[in-house]
């Protein structure tokens, strides 16, 4: 379990150092095609779950409510270690009983504007200048509760790779082939 515990403290540290590798990862969902991009982890526990913030409108959001199922990769190009995390993603939205308290920390940050577009993330502008934010918020979090866990360390001669599964409340660890 020491790739295990090598990748858990690289996200874990991730909570307090933001210049961290791991505070940036690309997330995947299924849309018409696999649509990945690039967020950031606002809190990673102890389990491992991610949590990040999102604007409601986006397509991520509509395809998670499709399709739960969702991979995370995470890259420390220092340590040549990645970090990819299968798992179930859950909308946390207003109604949610920890919404309040992740909104409260977006609510004194200058994060906030960025949910608060008038048109939905993605859409079609003509100008920058046509970029209008207003009053309304469109704050959505996501917590990706992780399942599986393929971590690769990289290394001058051998390639050290190890598969986790979570089963029955502990994770399971495969040896695999770098």
């Amino acid at each position: 379990m020491e790739l295990f515990e090598l990748a858990k403290a690289e996200l874990l540290r991730s909570n307090t150092d933001h210049r961290h590798p791991f505070r940036y990862f690309s997330l995947a969902t299924f849309g018409l095609f696999p649509e990945v991009r690039t967020v950031v982890a606002r809190e990673v526990s102890q389990s491992l779950s991610v949590l990040f913030f999102t604007d409601s409108r986006t397509p991520k959001v509509a395809q998670i409510k499709e399709n739960p199922r969702v991979s995370a990769l995470f890259y420390h190009p220092k340590k040549k270690l990645q970090a990819r995390i299968k798992g179930m993603a859950e909308l946390i939205g207003k109604g949610h009983e920890a919404y309040p308290s992740l909104l409260e920390r977006v609510k004194n940050s200058d994060a906030l504007k960025d949910y608060t577009a008038v048109l939905a993330p993605g859409s079609k502008v003509k100008d920058t200048l046509d970029v209008i934010y207003g009053d309304s918020l469109h704050f959505m979090v996501i917590r990706i509760n992780p399942l599986q866990m393929d971590v690769l360390q990289l290394g001058k001669g051998q390639h050290q790779r190890r598969g986790y599964t979570w089963e029955e409340g502990e994770w399971a660890e495969a040896i695999l082939v770098p």
